[in-house]
């Protein structure tokens, strides 16, 4: 069944209203018909099986047949990965946002450091990027979009981070000496409950800046000799990680 999601505010009793984008793609893009059983997600983890009752362009009316309400698991705790970036420039914060919702990333922490080439001023692009994790939700059947946090200075970052307790820190630089695989990192490790790992920007990060974070408790780690795009190594680090923490099984 089709999944849309919904304002828990357009929600009263067992009637439920979609307006906006979601009415539009609804009746002018799939000309969906009235009695058409359809999935509704509210963001916070719920699951409502619906019928519509009344569509138009702007407004869909559908009448809730079944909820399924969300119940936290194990699964949405452990292991969590977290994930700090250096501000991209253009689309590509947007593919990113939209690739590690998929992927399952818990919490997201957009950073601006000395080489980054985006700018700083992103409280108007939070609301864009929070809309483009819902649509990926909706997509990958996730129930909870991830939590993408405001922007900040790396050393801010830094200084919140040390109150969080997380069992592994990385940091990915590009400089390879001296610096560890992932294999390596997580070969010795056994029980993982929280990981937070940075990925610098377009242009990587300063060596001090490295030095900083490692004094914090984060570990410098390398994913080889092949240079990546910035938004290219997000993804493949993500992925990786999720792998190694069980998440993708």
């Amino acid at each position: 069944m089709r999944r849309f999601f919904i304002d828990p505010d357009n929600i009263n009793g067992s009637t439920a209203v979609l307006t906006g984008p979601e009415a539009r793609h609804i009746s002018t893009v799939l000309r969906l018909s009235t009695g058409t059983t359809i999935i509704l997600f509210d963001g916070s983890g719920s699951y409502y099986e619906a019928v519509l009752t009344k569509i138009s362009p702007s407004r869909a009316e559908t009448k809730i047949i079944s909820i399924s309400p969300y119940i936290e698991t194990a699964e949405d705790f452990h292991p969590a990965l977290h994930l700090g970036i250096g501000l991209l420039k253009g689309k590509k914060m947007d593919l990113v946002i939209q690739k590690i919702t998929e992927l399952g990333v818990a919490g997201l922490y957009p950073f601006h450091s000395r080489y980054c080439v985006a700018q700083k001023h992103t409280e108007g692009r939070i609301p864009r990027w929070q809309k483009i994790a819902l649509e990926a939700c909706k997509q990958c059947n996730r129930p909870k979009p991830l939590d993408i946090n405001p922007a900040q200075g790396l050393k801010e970052l830094l200084s919140r981070d040390k109150k969080d307790v997380h069992d592994l820190k990385l940091i990915f630089w590009e400089n390879k000496e001296g610096q560890k695989s992932l294999r390596e990192i997580f070969s010795p490790l056994k029980k993982i409950h929280s990981v937070m790992t940075l990925i610098g920007p377009e242009g990587g990060f300063s060596t001090d800046e490295v030095q900083q974070a490692t004094e914090a408790g984060y570990e410098p780690v390398t994913m080889g000799s092949r240079v990546l795009r910035s938004e290219t190594a997000v993804i493949t680090a993500v992925s990786i990680l999720q792998h190694e923490l069980g998440n993708l099984s």
